[in-house]
């Protein structure tokens, strides 16, 4: 089995040295190195300090979600093992999950992580599953509401067939692009979550919602590409009742926030969304049963009280709740 390490690098070269390092430090080793970047000139020195034999793809305007189509595109392993450039892998990586991926059974194996801070300390963050489990288009709302399966793709390994089959669809898509490889692997077989701990994912050095991030506006900014993203991947769902919950779902997690936030914030992209879309989505949701009852009766009354209490004090309410959350 061929095994492809793909390595993101775009705009942020500080951790670069430690992921570059945990390649080289592999008791089975890649049968291929794929870099996209910004900045070969940046990059490069990393790769040959640590004898690090990768071929350095210079393409800045490529989205997140188009990174992966061009992955798909150019490697040569039956498997993407992604690495971002602040996540580590741990020596023992290769090994262990080429013997998960033997049976080349699932377009998506996920395993766990520990957690590590931004000065690379060991840090507790999210409690992760303890027990494997396989997820499919029956059983994924019901894990998926759980625990968010779909995230830090330097826990990933990719069949590669799922990257050229879907290609075009990453190539539309703006940033969710670990949600988008999620959705689409459930849709083509299934996932694999494993709970060994493979890597450390870096806790803190991006603008990930899902961090403690307090940066508002670029958080924003983040959720308009989302939502953008969630609604282009609804429409590829179709008649599956079973995946377009989970879509669903996101998309007014993110739909209601850049609803409420979009006027009073700058961003080089802006989904338009109106009043309108929000409701009839709330109303959506509840014909597919996204969520429990309980949450459903809120997000409709919370959808509903827009429009008297204002945009205003609904932001204010959730930027102190969100506050009092960190």
């Amino acid at each position: 089995m061929k095994l492809t390490v793909a390595v993101i690098a775009y705009g942020r070269y500080k951790y670069l040295d430690e992921a570059v390092a945990s390649i080289a430090r592999q008791t089975r080793p890649p049968d291929e190195v794929i870099v996209f970047t910004d900045n070969k000139g940046a990059v490069k020195p990393f790769f040959e300090k640590y004898g690090v034999q990768a071929e350095i793809f210079h393409e800045p305007e490529l989205t997140l979600p188009a990174t992966y189509a061009r992955i798909g595109e150019i490697a040569s392993g039956h498997y993407i093992l992604p690495l971002e450039d602040d996540d580590v892998f741990k020596p023992e990586k290769l090994e262990v999950v080429e013997q998960i991926l033997k049976e080349r059974r699932y377009p998506l194996v996920k395993h766990a992580t520990d957690f590590i801070d931004v000065w690379t300390k060991p840090t507790t963050w999210i409690q992760q599953p303890e027990e494997p489990v396989v997820m499919t288009r029956e059983n994924a709302w019901q894990l998926y509401s759980r625990f968010p399966y779909h995230v830090w793709p330097s826990t990933f390994a990719i069949k590669i067939e799922l990257l050229k089959k879907y290609g075009e669809v990453l190539k539309r898509l703006l940033l969710h692009a670990d949600f988008a490889i999620y959705v689409l692997a459930l849709r083509d077989g299934g996932v694999l979550y494993r709970p060994e701990k493979l890597t450390y994912y870096r806790v803190g050095s991006g603008h990930s919602q899902l961090t403690t991030c307090s940066d508002l506006p670029k958080l924003v900014c983040t959720w308009n590409k989302y939502t953008y993203d969630d609604k282009l991947l609804l429409s590829y769902m179709g008649d599956d009742s079973l995946l377009a919950k989970i879509v669903l779902s996101t998309y007014i997690y993110h739909a209601i926030r850049i609803y409420l936030f979009n006027k009073s914030h700058m961003c080089n992209y802006k989904y338009d969304i109106t009043y309108r879309d929000l409701l009839l989505s709330t109303f959506e949701a509840w014909r597919l049963g996204a969520s429990s009852l309980k949450r459903r009766v809120l997000l409709t009354l919370g959808v509903m009280s827009i429009p008297i209490l204002g945009k205003s004090v609904i932001s204010r309410l959730y930027i102190e709740c969100r506050g009092r959350s960190m």
